[in-house]
């Protein structure tokens, strides 16, 4: 709560707790009047806005900014659900205290909750998982620190998650990925059609989940494209459904090769033999990549099977089988000389950066910088 007194000087003054300080010590803001009413109103006004009493715990104060950026336009619904829910989790962790009052050392034992699996859904998360985590908090810290409710913000005493560096970002050479392709169509699995599913991921670069929610209705023949407008995603590592893609700039339209429209039209074959033979039973989803019944496929069966075939055709575990042929295909574009907006928007990417960080620079890209000074070398 705000207190108000009058100091030797005659002035009035309303204070209130404005959090604590790096150190964890309670920091007091205050604000001086000519007269008793002045400070009688603005103390009223500090107690029902809550603003800097330090009534509000995290939860509802993240929640009001959250509402808040919104309704400015500042984020869109998607964001501000991601936000909502990694905000109240970590509300959960932090309890019902104030955000004014929270520490780094608070954070620290709630960040090691998370790792533990504290989550939403209940599992372990991964390194990348975990900065979402962080980033998605310090950006809430740092509006209060811009609205000056807090003088620091407790989030930059918390290391990032170790592990986030060793997750691999290599795409496959040439050579890697033909030698996965060619022991997943040895394999023969996921019904026959993990080589395709690979294959298809590298011709046109798509994410897992845009790969296993891709529509027949989405694949149009005549024009020679692909539309992406949604993700298949399995959250509770049980039960898959869809959702749209990450950003808007992941709803797009990608032109494809006669390569691609051949193994996309031996796919189709594949999947009516299956619908002929199901009957009744069959499950009209639509789906390029599903079960002999039409199902949808299970994510985490389809990402485990790409790694046994990895595994089989010798290549290193620091190339991912699935989204290591999305780096292949962003790889391949920028080797081939496209532009970065060109690419990024096949990507799918809302900012260019995270297409930059899909690119692999091997000996090759690093021989040709050497030859490019031939000639201007004293």
């Amino acid at each position: 709560m705000a207190s108000i007194y009058q100091p030797s000087t005659g002035r009035w003054t309303v204070q209130w707790s404005a959090g604590r300080d790096r150190n964890g010590k309670t920091v007091r803001d205050s604000r001086t009047f000519t007269n008793e009413q002045e400070a009688i109103a603005h103390k009223h006004h500090v107690e029902t806005t809550r603003h800097g009493t330090g009534k509000d715990s995290l939860t509802a104060r993240a929640m009001a900014w959250i509402d808040d950026r919104l309704a400015l336009g500042h984020i869109s619904d998607k964001t501000a659900t991601g936000y909502r829910e990694k905000l109240t989790a970590w509300g959960k962790l932090l309890g019902d205290g104030s955000y004014k009052n929270i520490t780094p050392a608070d954070l620290d034992r709630a960040f090691a909750k998370l790792a533990a699996g504290e989550t939403p859904t209940g599992r372990i998360p991964s390194p990348r998982t975990l900065n979402h985590y962080r980033s998605v908090l310090r950006a809430f810290y740092r509006a209060m620190v811009r609205k000056r409710e807090v003088l620091h913000s407790p989030v930059d005493g918390v290391e990032p998650p170790r592990g986030l560096k060793d997750r691999t970002k290599r795409a496959p050479t040439m050579s890697e990925l033909k030698a996965i392709l060619d022991a997943a169509d040895a394999s023969q699995a996921v019904y026959g059609q993990i080589a395709s599913i690979i294959r298809l991921g590298a011709h046109l670069g798509l994410r897992r989940g845009e790969l296993l929610a891709l529509r027949w209705s989405d694949v149009d023949f005549d024009t020679m494209t692909v539309s992406i407008t949604r993700a298949a995603t399995q959250p509770n590592g049980r039960k898959v459904f869809f959702k749209e893609p990450k950003s808007d700039a992941g709803i797009r339209r990608v032109s494809m090769l006669d390569p691609t429209a051949d193994m996309l039209r031996a796919q189709r074959k594949r999947v009516a033999a299956w619908r002929l033979r199901a009957g009744a039973a069959w499950a009209d989803n639509d789906l390029v990549f599903c079960d002999p019944l039409g199902q949808v496929l299970d994510l985490e069966m389809v990402t485990k099977t790409a790694q046994r075939v990895r595994d089989a055709a010798g290549v290193e575990s620091d190339v991912l089988p699935l989204h290591g042929t999305r780096h292949f295909n962003i790889t391949q574009l920028h080797k081939a000389g496209v532009d970065s907006l060109t690419i990024r928007s096949r990507a799918g990417h809302a900012d260019i950066r995270s297409t930059q960080g899909y690119v692999t620079i091997d000996d090759d890209d690093d021989r040709k910088a050497a030859e490019a000074l031939n000639g201007a070398l004293l």
